[in-house]
């Protein structure tokens, strides 16, 4: 049977899709290398089946509607209060509900960054104004450029490290920013930071501080959905009461508190990417086709650097079974931008080899590691 590429991948606007990608080539979803979606590369902890098995028996039960065990879990690592915890199905969830709920009608969103803080914002009323970061300086941001643009009554979004840049954010300097603007809410996504090195959360740093956590993507889990957010008091009990029960489930809920416990888990992975992303960074700026842009995190943003569109690449790496993240749709970036997690060596090497072959087919082979 032959395999039908789709002239246009199938995306929620995400990367990550990989079941309706699959649906649409008459593929299992096995079939695909998925360097679209950014996961650990050392994969789930070896003690999720087991725990997930002895879990089972409890479905027969509601969950916690409170996540007890797992708010406690989650409060004593970041040394605040059980009340400003809020565990959910996703920090998806959390970003969905809280501009609701925030009585602003202005955002500023420091560009590119993800693209549901934009959405979310728009979904709820508010004007969106970007706040462009430069590619000349790696698209880093000084969180003390934004202190002109703040007049007060604004959600500041800030991702740290960015997504899709990789890109850390100086956390004293984001709160040092809070403080001087305390009229201002600044909503800080900290769901990479676990990848970091000695990664320091601005977590109630300030008043007006609120972040968002992701358990499902260094852990490894996505399909089982975990986030939680730690927030000021007064938000964190109004945000209680209009999420629905029940959100997180009881497999997720223990996945959670032992996950959290796990700290040879953490600091493995840590290493691991490390070493990953530094060799897999060393052989993409082999390639003479390539920008890479330094990250501190398991994902890397690259651009053609002739500036052609990179959805032909992804049409051609699919062609092999290889899935990338086009990054057109981001503000601040154009059609020549895509992102590619950092996986397995092995899996590493096969994108090298193939994207060797598409952009430089008549270049002696790279030497892989």
């Amino acid at each position: 049977m032959k395999t039908i590429v789709p002239t246009q991948p199938a995306t929620t606007g995400h990367g990550g899709n990989v079941h309706g990608l699959a649906r649409k080539m008459g593929l299992a979803v096995a079939d695909l290398l998925d360097f679209s979606a950014n996961i650990n590369p050392l994969g789930p902890p070896e003690w999720l089946r087991p725990l997930i098995s002895r879990e089972v028996e409890n479905l027969v039960h509601y969950p916690d509607p409170y996540a007890s065990a797992l708010v406690s879990a989650i409060a004593d690592r970041y040394q605040v209060d059980e009340e400003s915890v809020m565990v959910a199905n996703g920090t998806t969830e959390l970003l969905y509900q809280l501009p609701k709920l925030l009585g602003r009608d202005r955002a500023i969103i420091p560009c590119p960054s993800y693209i549901d803080y934009a959405r979310v914002m728009k979904l709820a009323g508010m004007a969106v104004h970007p706040f462009l970061l430069s590619a000349e300086h790696g698209f880093a941001l000084d969180p003390r450029e934004l202190a002109p643009l703040l007049t007060g009554g604004e959600v500041v979004v800030i991702g740290t490290p960015n997504n899709p840049t990789g890109v850390l954010v100086n956390p004293e300097q984001i709160v040092s920013l809070a403080k001087a603007h305390p009229s201002t809410l600044f909503l800080v996504d900290e769901a990479f930071l676990d990848f970091v090195e000695d990664g320091a959360s601005v977590a109630l740093g300030a008043d007006n501080i609120l972040t968002l956590h992701s358990l499902t993507k260094f852990y490894a889990i996505p399909g089982l959905r975990l986030g939680f957010g730690i927030f000021p008091l007064h938000i964190a009990r109004l945000l209680r009461e209009h999420l629905p029960p029940w959100t997180v489930n009881t497999l997720a809920q223990a996945v959670g508190v032992r996950a959290l416990a796990d700290k040879e888990y953490g600091e493995e992975s840590r290493a691991l990417c490390r070493e990953l992303r530094t060799d897999f960074v060393r052989e993409l700026r082999r390639i003479p086709a390539l920008q890479v842009f330094d990250s501190a995190v398991n994902y890397l943003l690259l651009r053609l650097v002739d500036g052609s569109n990179a959805e032909t690449l992804a049409r051609q790496l699919l062609e092999r079974r290889i899935m990338i993240r086009t990054c057109g749709n981001y503000v601040g970036l154009d059609a020549s931008y895509f992102r590619v997690a950092v996986r397995t060596a092995p899996e590493n090497k096969t994108l090298l080899q193939v994207l060797g072959e598409i952009l430089q087919p008549q270049s002696v082979q790279l030497s892989l590691i």
